[in-house]
C-alpha cells in the first residue's frame, strides 16, 4: 500500500514521528529534526579530493627537500659551526 502523505521519520532528539520535509519537531521544537542517511557529498568527489590533496602534499615535500639538498651553497665561513679561534690558540 502506498501512502499519500509525506514520509515519516523519527526525530533525532525525542524520537517522535515527523515528516521528512518538516523544519522543526512539533514534540520538542528542535530545528532539522532528522539527519539524512545519504552523505552530503558524492564519495567519488571526496576520494578525488583526498588523492589530490595527498599529491599536492607530496609535491610540496619534494620541493622543500630539493631546496634543502640542492639549494644555494653556504659561504665558506657559514659552513664552520665551531667557535672562532682566539688569538692565543692560533699561535
Amino acid at each position: 500500500m502506498a501512502e499519500d502523505g509525506p514520509d515519516l521519520v523519527s526525530c533525532r532528539v525525542c524520537a517522535r514521528a515527523v515528516a521528512r520535509d518538516a523544519r522543526h519537531c512539533r514534540g520538542c521544537g528542535v530545528k532539522e529534526p532528522w539527519i539524512p542517511d545519504e552523505p552530503t557529498m558524492n564519495p567519488r568527489v571526496i576520494r578525488a579530493a583526498m588523492w589530490g590533496g595527498g599529491a599536492v602534499l607530496v609535491v610540496l615535500l619534494l620541493l622543500v627537500l630539493g631546496l634543502v639538498m640542492f639549494g644555494p651553497r653556504a659561504e665558506e665561513d657559514e659552513r664552520d659551526h665551531r667557535p672562532p679561534l682566539s688569538a692565543q690558540q692560533s699561535r
